[in-house]
C-alpha cells in the first residue's frame, strides 16, 4: 500500500475560486518602513569630521535608526594582547590603548536621541568548548573581566550621558554547535551558558536593572562539520538553554541572519527565525520574564575561502543589494520585534559606500519599491600588459557599463565558468573608492599562446543583473589599444556547450571516480557512468550541497554510495533515481530537500544512515527493502507526505525517531501513520512507538478509535469540505486507489447502511 493524500472536491473548488479571484503579486504583506538599530565599527568612524558626523547621523534618521551597537572597546588577541578604544585604567588593559572609539559616538548619539549598546570586552581567545571543565574555567576568568570593563565603561560614561547609554552588548558570538544533537551536550552546554551569563547578567543588575543586555549569536547550515544542521535540535536547545538563563524584562536576543557570512540563505531564513522565535516564547513562559527577539540582518557579502585574504590586494568583501536586504527583514519582520543590521554605516552609507545603494533603500522603505531596470554590460574592453607582482601580466580594463542607479559589481567569467568578480569598496572617513572598479588582472593568463574568452556580467545596487558581454584574447590583441570612448568592440555572450562532466569536479581514487563538486549552474543532471575510462562509483560528501537550481539528477548504474551530505539542502530536487548497484545512503545525504517526490530504494540496498532524508516533505511512497540491515536516527523526520511504509526485511535495526515522526516544538507521530510489515522488527518498531500496523487497521475507521462507525463518516465529510482534519488517512481508502474523496466517502456510507440493515435483521 502506499497512501496519498490527494485533492478533495472542496479543493478543486478553492482552485477554481483562485482562478475566478485571482491573488496579484502586488498583493503583499505590508513593505519594512525602518530599521530600528545597526551595528558600527570605530575604525569605520574615527577619522570623521564633525561635518561628516553630522551627515552620517542624518542618514541614519532616514532610515529610522533608534539604536546603535558598538560592540570593539577592548578586543584580547590570540597573543594575549589586547587593543583597548577607551581610556582604561583596568591593569590588564594597561599598555594597549589605541584611541578612544567612545567619546565622538557618544557625543553625536546624545545630539540625535540615537540609544547606545556598549561591548563588554571581546576575548578572542574565549573557550568555545564552553562545556569541559577547563573550558568553564577560562570562561569564569573571561567573564571576570568582562565585568570589569562594563563596570569601568559604566561609571565612566553613564553620568555623562545617562539617557544615551541604553544597553550593554555581550560581544562572544555562540553558534549552533553539534553540542545540539545530543541530550546530554544539550544539558551540558545549558548549564554552562546559564553560568556564563549569570555572571554577566548579576554585574548588568547591579550596575542598572533597567540597561538590557543583547547578544547576537549565528547560525552555519552550509557545509561545517562543526555546526549541528537540525532545526528541531536547534529548538530544543535554545528553549533549554533560555529557560535557564535569568533574563530580565527588556533583555535582548538578537541574531544574525548568517546570508552575509554564507551560513544561511533566505531561502532557510524563516524556518530558523521561526526556531529562534519559538524557543523564546517556550523559555519565557518558564522563566516569566520577556526575553525580546530581534534579526541581525548581514549587508555584506563574504568571499569564498579562496578569495578571503584579499589576494592581489584585491577585496572581495560585497554589500548585499537593495532587494536582498529589504527582502530578509521581510521574512524576518513577523518573528521578531527588532529589526537590526550589520553594518549600515559601512555598507550603505551615503558617504562611505556609494549613495545608490542608501537612496534606493531610502526609496524601499518609503514607497515599497525597488527599481528592476537592467543594467548593460562593459561595451568597450582595453587589453594591455602591465607589471604585476615581478611578472608582465594581461590586464583588462571594460567601459561603457550603464545603469538608472549604479552598478555594484562586475562578473569575470572566463571560458564558459565564473572566474573572478569586481566590488565597489568603502570610504573611510573620505579616504578610498566607493565606486566599482573596472580594472582587473588574469594573474593566470599566459602571454605567449593562450586564447580565452572573457564575458562580463554586471549587477546593479537593487540585484538586477545585466546580460553578459564577451571578448576573446589571444597572444595577438594582449594590447589592443582600445580606448574608453573609442567604437565598442565586445560581442554578445557566447553560448557554451558544455556536457554533464564539465559542471562536476571529480577526483580519481583508486580505479574509480568519486564526485566532488559541482557549479549549479543546471536544473537538470545526467551523470555519466564514467570519466576518463574510470566509472563512477561514489557522490561525495557535499558534492551538490545547496544547488538550488537542481531538479532532477539521473545517476548511472555503477553509483555504489551517495555519501554524507551529499544532496543537502537541494531545495528544488524533485527526482533522482537510486541504481540497482546502490549499497549505502550515508547521513543526511538527502536531508532538507523538501520537493523531492520519490524514494524508490533499490533491492540492493544495506544502509540508510542518520537523516539521510529528513526534511524531505514531498516522498509519499517508502519501501523498506529486505535488503536493508539499518535505518538511522531521524532518518525520515518531518516527511510531511508520508504516511505509510512498507518493510519488507525482518532483522531492519531501526534508530531512534527513524519513521513516522514530526517535530513542531516537540516530536510526535503523524496521525495516520501507518506500517506493513508482517513480522520481525518492523512491528516491533510500531509497537515500540504506538504506530498503527496496516494488519490492525479497522477499515474505515478514519478517526481512530477502534470501531468504524458514523462518527467516520462525518469526519470524511468534514474534510472533504475542508472543515475539518482526517486522524487515520489509511482507514478511509476504501477504493484502495491511493486517494481519499467522495468515493471513498460513498463506499463508507454504503457499508454503514449495510451494517445497519444487518442489524435490524
Amino acid at each position: 500500500m502506499r497512501f496519498k493524500k490527494m485533492f478533495s472536491v472542496a479543493f478543486v473548488l478553492a482552485a477554481f475560486l483562485m482562478q475566478v479571484f485571482p491573488i496579484h503579486a502586488e498583493e503583499k504583506a505590508e513593505h519594512i518602513t525602518a530599521v530600528n538599530g545597526t551595528f558600527i565599527q570605530p575604525w569605520l568612524y574615527t577619522t570623521y569630521s564633525d561635518e561628516q558626523w553630522d551627515k552620517e547621523m542624518q542618514a541614519m534618521e532616514e532610515i529610522g535608526i533608534e539604536y546603535l551597537i558598538m560592540g570593539d572597546v577592548a578586543n584580547q588577541l590570540a597573543d594575549d594582547s589586547w587593543t583597548v578604544y577607551y581610556p582604561s585604567e583596568l591593569d590588564f588593559l594597561e599598555g594597549y590603548y589605541a584611541y578612544n572609539a567612545i567619546d565622538k559616538l557618544m557625543y553625536y548619539c546624545d545630539k540625535y536621541d540615537i540609544k547606545v549598546y556598549l561591548g563588554m570586552g571581546l576575548d578572542c581567545a574565549w573557550n568555545s568548548d564552553i562545556a569541559s571543565a577547563e573550558g568553564r574555567a577560562a570562561n569564569r576568568e573571561y567573564m571576570e573581566r568582562c565585568n570589569q570593563i562594563t563596570t569601568e565603561l559604566y561609571n565612566m560614561y553613564k553620568p555623562l550621558y545617562p539617557d544615551t547609554y541604553y544597553g550593554f552588548y555581550f560581544v562572544t558570538e555562540l553558534y549552533n554547535t553539534l553540542y545540539m544533537d545530543t541530550d546530554t551536550g544539550i544539558d551540558a552546554y545549558a548549564d554552562a551558558l546559564d553560568e556564563m551569563f549569570t555572571t554577566v547578567i548579576d554585574n548588568c543588575t547591579a550596575l542598572d536593572p533597567d540597561m538590557p543586555l543583547l547578544l547576537s549569536p549565528y547560525i552555519n547550515i552550509f557545509g561545517y562539520g562543526y555546526a549541528s544542521i537540525n532545526v528541531d535540535r536547534f529548538t530544543e536547545y535554545y528553549t533549554e538553554v533560555l529557560s535557564r538563563i535569568p533574563f530580565r524584562d527588556g533583555d535582548m536576543l538578537c541574531p544574525q541572519d548568517s546570508c552575509g557570512g554564507g551560513g544561511c540563505d533566505p531561502a532557510h531564513l524563516e524556518e530558523w527565525t521561526a526556531a529562534y522565535r519559538n524557543a523564546v516564547d517556550r523559555s519565557n513562559a518558564v522563566r516569566g520574564t520577556q526575553l525580546l527577539l530581534g534579526t541581525n540582518a548581514e549587508m555584506f557579502v563574504s568571499p569564498d575561502a579562496s578569495r578571503m585574504n584579499s589576494p592581489h590586494g584585491v577585496s572581495y568583501v560585497g554589500t548585499k543589494t537593495v532587494d536582498d536586504f529589504s527582502h530578509r527583514l521581510e521574512i524576518a519582520a513577523p518573528y521578531v520585534d527588532s529589526l537590526f543590521c550589520f553594518a549600515y554605516p559601512h555598507h550603505y552609507s551615503p558617504y562611505n559606500a556609494m549613495p545608490e545603494f542608501h537612496e534606493n533603500f531610502v526609496k524601499y522603505l518609503r514607497t515599497g519599491e525597488i527599481e528592476t531596470e537592467c543594467p548593460t554590460p562593459p561595451a568597450v574592453v582595453r587589453t594591455e600588459t602591465v607589471m604585476a607582482e615581478d611578472a608582465e601580466r594581461l590586464q583588462l580594463s571594460f567601459y561603457g557599463m550603464t545603469d538608472n542607479t549604479a552598478v555594484a559589481q562586475t562578473n569575470i567569467y572566463k571560458n564558459g565558468k565564473l572566474y573572478d568578480y569586481l566590488v565597489a569598496g568603502v570610504s573611510v572617513g573620505g579616504n578610498g573608492s566607493n565606486t566599482t572598479q573596472n580594472v582587473w588582472i588574469d594573474y593566470e593568463f599566459d602571454l605567449s599562446n593562450e586564447i580565452a574568452v572573457y564575458e562580463f556580467e554586471c549587477i546593479d545596487v537593487c540585484g538586477n543583473v545585466s546580460e553578459k558581454s564577451s571578448y576573446t584574447v589571444s597572444p595577438a590583441n594582449v594590447n589592443n589599444g582600445a580606448a574608453e570612448e573609442s567604437t565598442p568592440n565586445t560581442a554578445f555572450a557566447v553560448d557554451w556547450n558544455f556536457t554533464a562532466a564539465d559542471h562536476l569536479t571529480y577526483t580519481i581514487s583508486g580505479d574509480s571516480i568519486r564526485i566532488t563538486g559541482f557549479d549549479n549552474t543546471v536544473e537538470h543532471l545526467i551523470i555519466p557512468d564514467t570519466i576518463e575510462g574510470h566509472p563512477v562509483t561514489v557522490i561525495d560528501w557535499y558534492a551538490f550541497e545547496n544547488c538550488s537550481k537542481l531538479v532532477s539528477v539521473t545517476l548511472p548504474d555503477t553509483i555504489t554510495h551517495i555519501s554524507r551530505f551529499a544532496f543537502v539542502h537541494c531545495i528544488n530536487l524533485e527526482t533522482i533515481n537510486m541504481p540497482a548497484s546502490l549499497y549505502a545512503i550515508e547521513q543526511y545525504a538527502f536531508h532538507d530537500c523538501p520537493k523531492l517526490t520519490g524514494a524508490a530504494l533499490p533491492q540492493n540496498l544495506a544502509i540508510i544512515e542518520t537523516r539521510a532524508f529528513s526534511g524531505c516533505r514531498s516522498i509519499t511512497e517508502l519501501t523498506i527493502p529486505a535488503s536493508c540491515t539499518q535505518v538511522g536516527d531521524y532518518a525520515f523526520l518531518d516527511c510531511d507526505a508520508l504516511y505509510f511504509v512498507r518493510i519488507e526485511g525482518e532483522s531492519t535495526l531501526f534508530g531512534e525517531r527513524t519513521l513516522g515522526y514530526t517535530y513542531d516544538n516537540g516530536y510526535q507521530i503523524k496521525s495516520g501513520f501507518v506500517i506493513d510489515a508482517d513480522s520481525g522488527t518492523g512491528v516491533q518498531y510500531a509497537i515500540d512507538n504506538s504506530i498503527l500496523l496496516q494488519s490492525e487497521m479497522i477499515r474505515g475507521d478514519v478517526n481512530a478509535d477502534g470501531t468504524f462507525s458514523i462518527a467516520d463518516a462525518v469526519m470524511l465529510q468534514k474534510w472533504l469540505l475542508c472543515a475539518g482534519e482526517i486522524t487515520d488517512w489509511s482507514a478511509g481508502d476504501l477504493c484502495e486507489d491511493d486517494r481519499l474523496d467522495v468515493f471513498d466517502l460513498c463506499i463508507m456510507k454504503r457499508e454503514l447502511l449495510k451494517s445497519f440493515s444487518s442489524a435490524s435483521l
